[in-house]
């Protein structure tokens, strides 16, 4: 991916005529969008995987599918308008696009307050910060003597109060779902971030995280870390927090996302009233992207196929922490928790485990971070990468589906 100077690239495009592809059909291409329309720049296509926006217009722009690029100029220009930079570069690699870039410049040198867009302002500047984290995840992670983390998710609970049955984080498995020991969590996470240099964003998730009443204590606990940038916490809109719960979210660097499924989001517009009237920061949106990654099942795979896999896999660079242990991704967390997939050490760190040993343990979380190809939860893992097929969000199951140890 090239870097580049906003002013003479621009001035680059305009001489040449040169053709100008934003590759994801998001709030991400709406701000570029507007971006490169301010400079002078026309945007000919935007560009997505997602069979349901190809064919179809976003803000008065054609979408097309990836291999439509072939057809265009070889000097065509395309702007990753995405964060799935690890997903989308290999597409254009492989099509043979050899002009394409991250949008983080073309956001820091705009002004988007001039102007009334579809994202609040304060959303806009969240979304150039997670831009920023996830073009970081491209890099070498450990700069100098810095180990820095784009992204991790910290379950509070396995509890939820939907049983959505295409659950990305396999929430839909659990039988007798417990809420986290906040000791636990409080010790795991003093440990890692002892370790841990930068946290770009935390997400703080179960299930459900307002169904365990303390998720407060770990919302707290992340917020005294000076070097967590944000803290998200995600919601469905069933339970309106009150008390600690809601004092919590007063922080600055706490937004509460609210996923709005419809009527199966019962509270949320108690919730979102609430939230208006206490000045207490928070988006929300419909579900969506959602592909078929919520099932545990063993698949034959070579190792080339399951590192091709891994490689392209959106959340390969979440990590996820879970009853005191740090895993490489949320479906590794989950699929070992349930004891549905292999235990494999090299696979997850125990955090509890490591108390006091600080050098062993950074090496530890350098090595799962750096030197894994894949893991062995892929082998039981549909993926989710551009190449998943797309599910209906939301839909739910009376009963949690049933778990068999898929292994000896």
């Amino acid at each position: 991916m090239q870097n580049y100077n906003v002013n003479e690239l621009v001035a680059s495009i305009q001489a040449s005529s040169a053709p100008v592809v934003l590759f994801g059909a998001s709030d991400y291409g709406e701000l570029a969008l507007y971006a490169l329309r301010k400079r002078g720049v026309d945007v000919q296509y935007f560009c997505d995987s997602n069979k349901q926006k190809q064919g179809t217009r976003y803000f008065g722009v054609p979408v097309i599918p990836p291999q439509k690029l072939k057809e265009c100029p070889a000097n065509v220009h395309v702007f990753i308008s995405s964060n799935s930079f690890t997903s989308i570069m290999p597409q254009l690699d492989g099509i043979g696009v050899s002009n394409y870039y991250n949008c983080l410049p073309l956001f820091n040198e705009t002004d988007f307050s001039l102007e009334n867009h579809s994202i609040q302002l304060p959303q806009i500047k969240r979304r150039i910060a997670l831009h920023a984290n996830a073009y970081l995840r491209l890099q070498d992670n450990i700069i100098g003597d810095h180990l820095n983390l784009a992204a991790m998710d910290v379950v509070v609970t396995e509890a939820c109060s939907l049983k959505c049955i295409d659950c990305s984080n396999l929430m839909q498995y659990y039988l007798k779902p417990k809420n986290s020991d906040m000791d636990e969590l409080s010790t795991a996470l003093d440990q890692l971030m002892a370790v841990v240099d930068r946290v770009g964003e935390v997400r703080v998730l179960g299930g459900e995280p307002f169904m365990n009443k303390k998720v407060h204590v770990a919302i707290n606990k992340l917020a005294s870390f000076d070097q967590i940038d944000s803290i998200v916490v995600y919601t469905n809109g069933t339970i309106v927090p009150k008390d600690e719960n809601l004092e919590c979210l007063r922080n600055d660097r706490v937004l509460l996302s609210i996923t709005n499924y419809g009527a199966l989001s019962r509270n949320h517009d108690h919730l979102v009233e609430l939230l208006e009237s206490e000045g207490i920061a928070f988006k929300t949106e419909p579900p969506e992207g959602w592909t078929d990654s919520g099932r545990i099942k063993y698949r034959e795979r070579s190792p080339e196929d399951l590192a091709d896999m891994f490689s392209k896999c959106c959340v390969r660079d979440v990590m996820t922490v879970l009853n005191g242990k740090l895993y490489r991704c949320p479906f590794s967390a989950n699929g070992t928790n349930l004891g549905a997939i292999p235990f494999d050490p090299t696979d997850e760190i125990n955090l509890i485990a490591e108390q006091g040993d600080t050098s062993s343990l950074r090496q530890e979380v350098v090595e799962l971070f750096h030197g894994k190809k894949f893991l062995t939860a892929c082998t039981y893992c549909n993926g989710r990468d551009f190449r998943t097929p797309a599910v209906t969000p939301g839909v739910q199951t009376k009963m949690p589906l049933p778990l068999e140890k898929i292994f000896s």
